[in-house]
């Protein structure tokens, strides 16, 4: 197994930990893992570092995603929602650590950052009268992301599918987000 191949590994299962034990310890993580203590050392020297590759890998992830939102004039934007949603959904396991993890200043900008093309987006629909214009765009992006994370938090606890969710986030969104 190269290193990069045990780096994956290792975040993989650190973001599961976590997901579970928010105060694991670098040693736990790496027992967990199969790994030495001094292969995890050696990459990720504190457990900060190992929190901030984590977060870091996580929000790269959805901004990828979210990379995948159109440009241009909108036109159905309940389709491009599920399509942008059925991409996140399985992101879960390297996003459940972020849910319990202590409110960190740095992630809120790689949050804004990932979310960018989404935000963009919405602010276009609002523009050609898709979305309702009485919210903001800042609200209607953190609504939808609060769905996901909820939604997230059911498929972990084995209450939701993944088809299901997708489906739930898109219809409770729209239908606060569709115009009066």
């Amino acid at each position: 197994m190269n290193m990069v191949i045990k780096n994956e590994h290792i975040l993989d299962v650190a973001a599961l930990v976590l997901s579970k034990r928010p105060d694991a310890t670098l040693q736990s993580i790496a027992a967990a893992a199969g790994v030495s203590r001094t292969t995890i050392f050696n990459k990720f020297p504190t457990r900060d570092d190992l929190l901030e590759a984590l977060a870091a890998d996580a929000l790269q992830r959805i901004g990828s995603v979210m990379a995948l939102v159109p440009d241009g004039k909108p036109s159905d934007v309940a389709a491009v929602m599920i399509e942008v949603t059925r991409g996140l959904i399985p992101l879960e396991p390297r996003t459940a650590f972020l849910r319990a993890a202590p409110h960190r200043t740095d992630l809120d900008s790689m949050w804004a950052q990932a979310a960018t093309p989404l935000a963009i987006y919405i602010g276009t629909a609002q523009a050609y009268g898709l979305l309702r214009r009485d919210h903001s765009v800042r609200w209607l992006t953190a609504s939808y992301i609060g769905l996901l994370f909820a939604a997230w938090d059911e498929i972990l606890e084995g209450e939701l599918g993944t088809a299901q969710a997708a489906r739930l986030i898109v219809e409770s969104w729209m239908t606060g987000a569709s115009p009066k």
